[in-house]
């Protein structure tokens, strides 16, 4: 329901009071979504005076925070047991959030837009018709026409892998097809384990609720560490698995037929 406006006696006390409305032009977050927040527990219950209620400046800060939280990929869930994780404030958030930046740093494959000639060595100097079938399977985009075409390309590393199983026979569109594959689990793995190490935090995951302490336990999660050899290994032992189900069950199959 639309808060009503505020009587000349229900005017809001102080420079930094805000109505939902006013909140709401403030931030950009729509009034109903502010009352979600609420119901949800990431933000903390307006002051009331009489029928009308009033935010300040730490509900502002509040959401701008979530917003930040949310653009990093992280739901609310996450979010709600982040902003209590206890001693948790606007400036541990904030060091959350620059460990967020520096997390950024771990990929190493950024877009890149490259000339042919680029394109060429990038792809180790592949069998004509190459970039073509590249570009109808969506892995590579062009841009401009002759001698000032540039090709888009997204995931340079993932590229560089696509190739290397072509050389062991794997074709393109198979290797596409194990991209989309494991993207979408491990996204979902992903998703489950951040939402875990932060309901965690300081009970098992970093040796206290500090920032710092949290982003050396974040750090190892990285897969040239220790902790991130965990993906490899668990992927290879999994893979191994797979395979020998898939051939027993295959050659099982081929005996029974022979009899």
């Amino acid at each position: 329901m639309h808060q009503e406006a505020p009587r000349d006696s229900e005017a809001p006390q102080g420079d930094h009071e805000y109505t939902i409305d006013q909140l709401a032009a403030r931030t950009g977050v729509p009034s109903r979504t502010i009352r979600f927040y609420q119901a949800k527990g990431v933000l903390e219950p307006p002051k009331r005076r009489g029928r009308v209620a009033f935010y300040d400046n730490t509900h502002e800060s509040r959401l701008k925070v979530v917003s930040e939280l949310q653009d990093r990929g992280l739901r609310l869930r996450a979010i709600r047991e982040l902003i209590l994780t206890p001693d948790s404030d606007n400036d541990s958030i904030q060091q959350w959030l620059g460990l967020g930046k520096r997390l950024g740093n771990w990929v190493d494959d950024e877009p890149q837009l490259l000339t042919e000639e680029q394109l060429q060595e990038l792809l180790g100097h592949p069998p004509a018709g190459t970039i073509a079938r590249l570009r109808r399977n969506g892995s590579i985009g062009a841009e401009g026409n002759g001698l000032q075409m540039r090709y888009l390309v997204q995931s340079p590393a993932l590229l560089k892998i696509a190739m290397r199983l072509e050389d062991a026979g794997v074709s393109l569109e198979t290797s596409l097809k194990f991209h989309e594959i494991l993207e979408k689990h491990l996204r979902r793995s992903a998703d489950e384990i951040v939402e875990f190490a932060i309901r965690h935090i300081g009970k098992g995951f970093g040796r206290s609720t500090r920032p710092e302490d949290v982003s050396r336990a974040v750090e190892c999660l990285y897969p040239t560490a220790p902790g991130g050899d965990a993906v490899r290994v668990v992927f290879a032992r999994e893979i191994q698995r797979a395979v020998a189900e898939h051939l027993t069950h295959h050659t099982d199959g081929a005996s029974q037929r022979r009899r």
